[in-house]
C-alpha cells in the first residue's frame, strides 16, 4: 500500500470514527473508546473537537507516522466532506468526499484539491522543491482508479523545471514522467509501499562532471 493512500486512509478512519459518535460528547473519550474495540491500528497523542472541527497530533496508521493535522466537517444530504489541513512541517491538505450511500465502504472515497509539498537533498542535487497537487483522485476498494494531478521538481542547481502528470497503474501505484518546458522526457517517479521513487536525467544539470558519472539521479522521497 503506497504512503500516499496510507495517509490519506488513516486521516479518513479517523474521522469516520468522529463522525460516528455524539455531537457534544468529548471527542477524544468517545474515539479511545471505539479504537479500543476495533481492529483498526489507529493511534495519536491527542485529540480534541466535535463533529464539525478539531485537531489531531500524532496519527499513526500502521506504524506510518501521518503527522498533526486540524480537520473541518461539511456535511449534505448525499456526502460528507472533511478538509484536512497539516499543522506541522509537513505541509499537507486536502478534501476527503465520502457519499453518505457508501458510508460503511471505507476503502472507497474520492479526494479534492491535496497538495503536498517536500524539501530534500541528495549528493549531487541540493535543495530540491517537490510540490504534489492534486485537482481529483477516485479510489475504490482501496484502489486508484483515477487521478488529476501535477508533480513538480525545481531546485537552483536544475536547470529548469520538471513536471509530470500523475496516472494510475497496475499494484495501486501511482506514477508521473518527468518533462521540462520544451517537452523533453527528462525523469519519473513512482509512488509504492512507503516512498516515492525519483529519477532525473543528469542531462537537466548543469554540472558536466556529474554527466559523466551516470545518466540519472535516483533517491527517495518520505512524505
Amino acid at each position: 500500500m503506497n504512503k500516499l493512500y496510507i495517509l490519506i486512509l488513516s486521516i479518513f478512519l479517523i474521522l469516520l470514527l468522529i463522525i460516528g459518535s455524539i455531537f457534544l460528547i468529548p471527542i477524544n473519550l468517545v474515539v479511545s473508546n471505539l479504537l479500543k474495540n476495533s481492529d483498526l491500528e489507529i493511534q495519536y497523542s491527542y485529540l480534541e473537537g466535535n463533529i464539525f472541527s478539531g485537531k489531531i497530533l500524532d496519527l499513526y496508521y500502521e506504524n506510518n507516522h501521518i503527522g498533526d493535522f486540524d480537520y473541518h466537517n461539511k456535511f449534505s444530504l448525499t456526502d460528507m466532506q472533511t478538509k484536512f489541513v497539516s499543522i506541522d512541517e509537513k505541509k499537507i491538505e486536502g478534501t476527503v468526499i465520502k457519499k453518505l450511500s457508501h458510508i460503511n465502504d471505507i476503502d472507497t472515497f474520492a479526494i479534492r484539491n491535496f497538495s503536498m509539498s517536500n524539501v530534500i537533498s541528495t549528493d549531487f542535487i541540493k535543495y530540491v522543491d517537490v510540490n504534489l497537487n492534486v485537482e481529483e483522485m477516485e479510489i475504490i476498494d482501496s484502489q486508484c482508479i483515477k487521478i488529476i494531478g501535477i508533480l513538480e521538481i525545481s531546485s537552483k542547481e536544475i536547470k529548469e523545471e520538471l513536471t509530470g502528470k500523475l496516472a494510475c497503474y497496475e499494484s495501486n501505484t501511482i506514477s508521473a514522467e518527468l518533462f521540462d518546458k520544451k517537452n523533453r522526457e527528462l525523469g519519473n517517479i513512482a509512488f509504492t509501499d512507503s516512498q516515492a521513487k525519483v529519477n532525473i536525467s543528469t542531462k537537466t544539470i548543469p554540472d558536466k562532471r556529474v554527466q559523466l558519472l551516470t545518466d540519472y539521479i535516483s533517491f527517495t522521497i518520505d512524505f
